[in-house]
């Protein structure tokens, strides 16, 4: 007898070995008993399966997932502003909202103490002469 001790379920109306939990749907015990006792008494394991001992085992390394980073393009000009100090600040507007990591930024740059208003505009123009869009690329 491999499951020595066999109990009646009444809520789900079956057999089942106390020590393994294997169970059975025939109507007596006797009859249950010679089911069960097909199979070895065993308590499932939750452990991690190993391998025995000299058994040439192999790693299975899982592989970072790679994303293509998408960089986005946006055609852009630089105006000239003034900040509240006055003094005169480059500020960047893109033509159209496809770079949606910018849309909700005002990105401005701050010019030298010493910098006057038509030095400013000077460089703005060489600028937009130059520079015709942002690439934007997540790190």
């Amino acid at each position: 007898m491999k499951h020595e001790q066999i109990l009646w379920n009444s809520g789900t109306r079956e057999w089942f070995c106390a020590k393994c939990g294997r169970t059975s749907d025939r109507s007596t015990v006797h009859a249950a008993q010679g089911e069960l006792d097909q199979y070895e008494c065993h308590v499932p394991s939750v452990e991690a399966p190993s391998a025995a001992p000299g058994t040439e085992t192999m790693r299975l390394i899982r592989k970072p997932f790679k994303m293509t980073l998408k960089t986005e393009r946006s055609g852009s000009r630089f105006v000239v502003a003034n900040t509240d100090d006055g003094m005169p600040l480059i500020r960047l507007e893109l033509f159209h909202e496809t770079v949606s990591s910018l849309k909700l930024l005002a990105i401005g740059f701050e010019m030298l103490s010493g910098t006057n208003l038509e030095q400013a505009r000077t460089l703005v123009d060489a600028m937009n002469e130059r520079i015709v869009g942002v690439a934007v690329t997540p790190k």
